[in-house]
C-alpha cells in the first residue's frame, strides 16, 4: 500500500473541503490510498495517519500552507514523525508559504520539493501512482 497524505495548513472554511490533488491521487492506482489532516485535526486523527504511514511502503506527503503563521497544533507530531521514518517518504511538496513547515521540510533534503504550480504537483502524483 501507498499513502498520499496532504497536510492543510489553512482555515478549510476560507478554502472549503475539496481537495483535488488526493481525490486524484486516490484514483490513479488500487493500490494508492489517499487521506487529509489539518491543523485542527485532534490528536488521535493524527495518530490514525501516524499508523497508516508505518504500514505504507512509501508515502508522498503534500502540505497546502494557505497560511504562513498558523500554529500547527498536533500536525507538527505527524511532522516529526515523518522525519523518523524518513525511508518510507518517496516525496515532500510544499504548496505555499508557511515558513515553519517549509523549515522543517527542507530537512528532507533530495525529497523535498517547494512548488505552487498545481500541474506540476499534478505531474508528481501521477508518477507517485505509476509506482
Amino acid at each position: 500500500m501507498r499513502l498520499f497524505l496532504q497536510i492543510n495548513i489553512g482555515e478549510w472554511q476560507d478554502h472549503g473541503y475539496s481537495n483535488p490533488m488526493l481525490t486524484l491521487a486516490s484514483s490513479l492506482a488500487d493500490d494508492v490510498i489517499g487521506t487529509d489532516v489539518d491543523t485542527l485535526s485532534d490528536a488521535h486523527v493524527v495518530d490514525l495517519v501516524k499508523k497508516l504511514v508505518n504500514q505504507s511502503q512509501k508515502t508522498f506527503l503534500l502540505v497546502s500552507a494557505r497560511q504562513r503563521d498558523l500554529p500547527l497544533n498536533h500536525v507538527l507530531s505527524l511532522l516529526n514523525y515523518l522525519f523518523e521514518c524518513q525511508d518510507k517518504i518517496h516525496l515532500a511538496v510544499i504548496s505555499g508559504e508557511h515558513p515553519i513547515a517549509e523549515k522543517l521540510l527542507r530537512t528532507l533534503d533530495a525529497k523535498f520539493v517547494k512548488n505552487s504550480e498545481d500541474e506540476l504537483i499534478r505531474k508528481m502524483v501521477k508518477q507517485f501512482a505509476r509506482g
